[in-house]
């Protein structure tokens, strides 16, 4: 089966993320069987619904501060 699109990017992703965070081969081997199941695409996967989940709560603090500003002045 040939990998799609977003499988090819998630994986690169993936790849670069442990590299930056790790730095070394044995570290990012070690983390990625114990916590990603030996895919670089699970740890794009996990580096994306971080980062969306990130954003999701700057929208939900702005759209609160937002409320509150209008209402209190």
């Amino acid at each position: 089966m040939m990998p799609t699109t977003i499988d090819i990017i998630l994986s690169s992703i993936g790849k670069q993320y442990l590299y930056l965070r790790l730095r070394s081969q044995e570290r990012v081997v070690r983390e990625l069987e114990l916590k990603y199941e030996g895919k670089y695409k699970n740890a794009g996967l996990s580096l994306l619904f971080d980062l969306l989940m990130a954003l999701a709560v700057v929208v939900v603090v702005s759209v609160v501060a937002a409320i509150l500003y209008f209402f209190v002045s």
